[in-house]
């Protein structure tokens, strides 16, 4: 699956500004699978692009806690910081 050229951010402030009028369980769910999709494909590059190989289960970990840490409120920024932290200090990188 290709993913549209959209930054993270600017995906997040279209989504969060359709589901506008839904409910939060629903607007948590869908604005929760388009920031894992684009999570999930930034996380790949920045791996190829560093010439490394993640250990299993690094990128869903650190992609679950972005989105956890997003539907909760917290900024994109604010979440990429706490969450590749978290992530560091789990796998130990």
């Amino acid at each position: 699956m290709s993913l549209p050229r959209l930054s993270l951010s600017c995906a997040v402030l279209v989504v969060t500004a359709a589901l506008g009028s839904v409910s939060q369980p629903a607007r948590s769910s869908g604005l929760g699978s388009i920031v894992q999709a684009y999570c999930l494909a930034a996380f790949q590059q920045e791996m190829e692009q560093a010439g490394k190989v993640a250990p299993a289960g690094m990128a869903a970990y650190a992609c679950r806690c972005v989105v956890d840490r997003i539907t909760a409120g917290t900024s994109l920024a604010t979440a990429r910081s706490f969450c590749r932290d978290s992530t560091a200090r789990r796998y130990a990188l």
